[in-house]
C-alpha cells in the first residue's frame, strides 16, 4: 500500500493548477483546494487580512498535500480505518 503522502501527491498531481471557472460552484481552486476550504482553514497566505483568489494563486503543492493530509485524513480518522481502505476512502473523502 502506498503511503497517505503519497496518495496525497498523486491527488494534487490529478488535480492540476489554479482554475477559476464561473460555472463551478467551488470558485477558485489549486491542486484540488478550493477557495471555500482555505477561507474554512482562515489560510490567508498573502496576509492581507482576507482569502481571496490570489490566497489560492500562492497555494502551493505542498501546501495542499498538508491541507489534504491534515483535514482529509487525520482530521476525520481515515487513518483509524483497516490499512486495506484507506487510499480508497482517503481519495473518495477528498
Amino acid at each position: 500500500m502506498h503511503s497517505v503522502q503519497h496518495i496525497a501527491k498523486e491527488i494534487v498531481a490529478r488535480e492540476g493548477g489554479y482554475v477559476n471557472d464561473p460555472d463551478d460552484p467551488g470558485g477558485a481552486t489549486k491542486f484540488g483546494v478550493t477557495i471555500h476550504t482555505m477561507r474554512r482553514l482562515g489560510l490567508d497566505l498573502d496576509r492581507d487580512g482576507d482569502v481571496d483568489t490570489q490566497d489560492v494563486r500562492k497555494l502551493t503543492r505542498e501546501d495542499a498535500v498538508e491541507i489534504f493530509i491534515q483535514h482529509y485524513f487525520v482530521k476525520p480518522q481515515i487513518d483509524l480505518l483497516p490499512a486495506e481502505l484507506q487510499a480508497s476512502v482517503f481519495d473518495m473523502y477528498v
